[in-house]
């Protein structure tokens, strides 16, 4: 089982969780994964916290919907043929419930559990009508889909037939007094007499499902209104702090045959509910449910959704007619068109990769024989035979331009191999450029949207309103790297996933990083850098338990993605690396490399210094 952590504070401001749905439409960019989710389909939304899960789920409401403008929102609204009830998740009041519920019996317990989670569901529905109805944005963009007329009479007759469906105290027969009443509810079940006494009423309360719930809500919402028509998505986000019942209810419904619902659920990457999921007798990926991973795979896709994130945030500033480019200038590596930009010209005469392949060679002998080995010659690189020129030239550019950047010739003549040089900083030859946050951030809209602001800010505060150096570039990523890895380190860890010796999390991920980092900037030249790991069976349980908490707060992630449902139970035999964010902290190559058994890593950066393996 593995730990919840805390809220993350880094780059908290872009959090859609405490944002009101007219806000969250303002800040809203769609991505192609906004495109999938709104089919008329079963979704499950994976990725880590700071993903972006519950910002694209609060934006399928019918409020948020009717606030958001542009022609992006005007096909969004058209395509929608649902209206959204979003059922939001919160660790602070699950802990309440865990504690309010540790001293009842078991049977006891399940039903007070699941009947907070309905109480909630219940109010997320009510509150979906409210905004169907009566709670409508300021500026009203919403059509038909997203808005319905409804008089006071049948509103009080919706509400008074669903109080009573439910033994429902209403105190004011409308939308609002029966959320006052949920809310009511919702305190009187922690109540001494609520948790001691199986009245009638807790025994209905304890039977309800949110299927059976829903059902009951649509049909009365249709008698009154006359939209026998209308569908529903009833979205929950961060399904792995839900009653593990509701879990196991809501993984069943992926394969309902009721046509009125479809279910977005959203999930972290890895704990207990992704065991629930891949159970043989669920429902399956592909055919009962799209699976939408939040990570991008396809460079071009990300750079294109981190342009318009970009573009978002530069509106109303300086920076809004200027292109990110000629703010950031070009990446020294130009990751993004890597392939684009392979061809003879990118190592003619006058080019910088050209430099960097005779800089090295004369610097490092290992690559020299690299080169030598394979007849490629510095002085005539342009003239390299096209499959030399693809398997050889091309794959290692990269790596050549890494070490180029961080490696001189050793000014002692007994040391044969290349030094670090000394820099007070990460290199701002790698680590600045469009390309290279775009790369570092990989998308992560609350990752890209925190470091864009401020360097949008830092460029419209310049005199001289230049191109911000490279310099100040790196400065930005390298302190957002050490943010993420200072809030890594302040992550808990429940107690069986300590060693003796008190492995933290801190330390698997710097284990990690100087494994890789060696790799790339080691004495000896490679083709091939291991920048990856396997979790092979050799792993100790206890740290297999960190790399699923590592998943789950976005510090790695899965490269391994022949696996549907992009979640795991269990990380044995699964693939990952670090997050590129991390990267200018580490001195890291921002690309995917060759993997290695953990076991290995793990013995050889911590078996001297904890014992781990003796």
């Amino acid at each position: 089982m593995t730990t919840s952590p805390p809220a993350s504070p880094f780059f908290g401001a872009y959090n859609a969780r405490h944002i009101n749905s007219e806000e969250v439409a303002r800040q809203f960019v769609p991505s192609r994964k906004f495109w999938e989710l709104i089919a008329l389909r079963n979704s499950l939304l994976i990725g880590p916290r700071g993903s972006g899960k519950t910002h694209l789920l609060k934006m399928l409401q019918p409020k948020a919907l009717a606030a958001w403008s542009g022609p992006d929102a005007s096909t969004a609204r058209s395509k929608i043929s649902f209206w959204a009830v979003f059922t939001p998740a919160d660790i602070n009041w699950k802990t309440q419930v865990d504690q309010r519920a540790r001293s009842l019996d078991p049977e006891v317990r399940k039903g007070f559990v699941n009947a907070v989670f309905l109480s909630h569901f219940r109010e997320a529905f009510i509150s979906c009508i409210l905004q169907l109805t009566r709670d409508r944005p300021a500026v009203d963009h919403g059509n038909g889909e997203s808005r319905v007329e409804l008089s006071k009479e049948d509103e009080t007759t919706l509400c008074i037939a669903l109080a009573n469906a439910w033994d429902l105290p209403l105190g004011v027969p409308s939308l609002g007094g029966l959320r006052v009443s949920l809310v009511r509810e919702l305190a009187n079940l922690g109540s001494p007499a609520f948790l001691t006494s199986l009245t009638p009423y807790m025994t209905r309360l304890t039977s309800m499902t949110v299927l059976g719930v829903a059902r009951e809500i649509a049909e009365h919402f249709a008698n009154v209104t006359g939209r026998y028509d209308g569908r529903w998505a009833l979205c929950f986000d961060e399904l792995e702090i839900a009653p593990v019942s509701i879990q196991n209810d809501l993984f069943q419904y992926l394969r309902s045959t009721d046509q009125r619902f479809v279910f977005k659920l959203a999930i972290s990457p890895s704990n207990d509910a992704s065991a629930l999921l891949n159970n043989q007798e669920t429902a399956s990926a592909g055919n009962d449910y799209d699976p939408i991973p939040l990570w991008f795979v396809d460079q071009g896709e990300r750079d294109q959704f981190c342009l318009r994130l970009w573009e978002k945030h530069a509106e109303g500033t300086l920076a809004a007619p200027i292109s990110p480019q000629s703010i950031l200038q070009r990446s020294r590596f130009q990751f993004a068109n890597e392939i684009a930009t392979s061809g003879p010209r990118r190592y003619s005469e006058a080019s910088g990769w050209k430099r960097d392949f005779e800089y090295l060679e004369s610097i490092d002998a290992s690559f020299a024989s690299y080169l030598a080995d394979r007849r490629i010659s510095t002085a005539a690189l342009n003239s390299t035979p096209r499959d030399f020129m693809d398997k050889a030239v091309r794959k290692v550019a990269p790596i050549v331009g890494f070490r180029a950047a961080y490696l001189e010739k050793s000014k002692d003549a007994k040391t044969p191999w290349p030094v670090r040089r000394k820099l007070k900083t990460a290199s701002p030859d790698i680590f600045s450029g469009w390309e290279a946050v775009c790369t570092a951030t990989e998308g992560n809209p609350r990752w890209f949207s925190g470091i864009a602001s401020r360097l949008i800010l830092k460029w419209s505060q310049s005199v001289s309103s230049r191109s911000l150096t490279r310099e100040q570039q790196t400065n930005e990523l390298q302190a957002s790297a050490k943010k993420f890895l200072a809030w890594i380190n302040a992550v808990p860890v429940e107690p069986q996933a300590m060693s003796i010796n008190h492995l933290s999390l801190y330390d698997l991920i710097t284990s990690l990083a100087r494994y890789f980092e060696q790799s790339v900037l080691g004495r000896k030249f490679t083709a091939d850098p291991v920048l990856a790991f396997v979790v092979d069976k050799g792993t100790p349980i206890h740290i297999q338990r960190l790399v699923m908490t590592a998943l789950n707060i976005g510090a790695i992630v899965i490269v391994d993605d022949e696996d549907i449902n992009f979640t795991a139970a269990t990380p044995v035999g699964r693939s990952f690396r670090l997050v590129h964010l991390l990267a200018p902290h580490f001195n890291l190559l921002m690309r995917k490399g060759k993997a290695v058994n953990l076991s290995t890593i793990l013995k050889v950066n911590l078996d001297r210094q904890l014992g781990l393996f003796s």
